[in-house]
C-alpha cells in the first residue's frame, strides 16, 4: 500500500487515543458503565455521526464548551464514512478529533458505545452498502499512518472505543444511549449492566452490550417497560437512519440523526422537565450552525 499524502504523526494519534481513554474511564459524570449528569447546565445529545467532518465542527462551534462549563456534549458511532467506490475512509479523523475533544474538555464530552464501533473494536463482520467496512477504516488507517505504524494506532483506536460508556442518565430522567434492545431481546436482556462496570465478556458478539447497540425493533409496551424499570421519561437515541434527521415514537422516544446535510442535534437544558414537544421544538439542525 502506498503511502498516505498526508503527514499524519502516528506517536501522536497513540499517545490521544490513550490519554482520551483514561479521560473516559476518570470521567466525574462516571459511575459504573453510565453517565449520571446533573440537575443544571444542558446537555447537547447526537445521533450517528459516521465520520462528518463538517457536523463535528459545527457542534464544537455551537456547544463552546471554553465558554459553558456546565455543558455536556454527547458523542457515539463516529467511525465508518459512507464512500463510494474506492474512496478512503476518512473517519479514523473524525474519531481522533473526537478523543482530542475529550482531552480538551474531560469532564465535558462523553462517549457511547454503539454497533459500528462495537464491531471495529471486536472484529464483528459488517457491511454497509456492500463494503466490508472495518476492512476499509483499516486500510484507511495504514494508508494514513504507513504500514509499520498503523497497527499500534489501531490498537490505540480499540483502547479508546473499549474505554466508552453505554448510557446517560440525567437527574430529569433523560435517557440516553445508541439504541436500546430489540422487543424480543428483553426477557435476556442484563439490565443489570448499567450499574457496573463494564468488563470484556460484555462486549462479545450477543453479549447485553451488543444486544443494547444493534437493537431497532421496539414497541410502546417496551419502551413502557424500561421507562419504569430505569425510572426516565425520555429515551434519546441514534442508530436508525433518518433522512429528515430526526424521528418521534411512542410519546417517550427521540431517534436523531447527525451524519449528513439534514442531520440534528438536541439541547437539553438539564434543569427542567424534559417535556416531550419542547424537546422536538429545541431540535437544531447542522445546516442552522453558521
Amino acid at each position: 500500500m502506498s503511502e498516505s499524502p498526508v503527514n499524519f504523526d502516528p506517536f501522536r494519534a497513540v499517545e490521544v487515543f490513550r490519554e482520551a481513554a483514561r479521560h473516559n474511564y476518570e470521567d466525574s459524570a462516571r459511575q459504573g458503565s453510565i453517565f449520571r449528569l446533573p440537575g443544571y447546565g444542558q446537555v447537547v445529545a447526537t445521533g450517528d455521526l459516521h465520520g462528518n467532518h463538517t457536523n463535528l465542527t459545527k457542534l464544537q462551534r455551537y456547544a463552546a464548551l471554553e465558554r459553558w462549563p456546565a455543558r455536556h456534549v454527547i458523542l457515539h458511532e463516529m467511525v465508518h464514512s459512507e464512500t463510494h467506490d474506492r474512496e478512503i475512509d476518512h473517519s479514523h479523523e473524525v474519531l481522533l478529533r473526537a478523543a482530542e475533544y475529550k482531552c480538551e474538555f474531560p469532564d465535558q464530552v462523553h462517549f457511547l458505545q454503539s454497533n459500528h464501533e462495537l464491531a471495529q473494536l471486536t472484529g464483528y463482520p459488517i457491511a454497509k452498502n456492500g463494503r466490508a467496512v472495518i476492512e476499509d477504516f483499516n486500510n484507511s488507517v495504514e494508508f494514513a499512518y504507513g504500514s509499520d505504524k498503523s497497527g499500534e494506532v489501531l490498537e490505540a483506536i480499540n483502547e479508546f472505543i473499549a474505554s466508552f460508556g453505554i448510557a446517560v442518565r440525567t437527574e430529569n430522567r433523560v435517557w440516553m444511549s445508541h439504541s436500546l434492545p430489540n422487543s424480543y431481546d428483553m426477557d435476556s436482556f442484563d439490565v443489570g449492566i448499567f450499574d457496573r462496570r463494564l468488563e470484556p465478556e460484555d462486549l462479545v458478539d450477543h453479549g447485553p452490550v451488543f444486544k443494547l447497540v444493534w437493537g431497532r425493533r421496539h414497541t410502546s409496551e417496551q419502551i413502557e417497560q424500561l421507562a419504569e424499570t430505569l425510572q426516565v421519561d425520555i429515551f434519546v437515541l441514534g442508530h436508525q437512519p433518518q433522512e429528515t434527521g430526526y424521528d418521534v415514537r411512542f410519546d417517550r422516544l427521540i431517534i436523531l440523526a447527525s451524519d449528513h446535510n439534514h442531520g440534528t442535534f438536541l439541547p437539553i437544558d438539564l434543569h427542567k422537565p424534559p417535556e416531550l414537544h419542547a424537546l422536538i421544538a429545541n431540535i437544531r439542525k447542522f445546516v442552522a450552525v453558521a
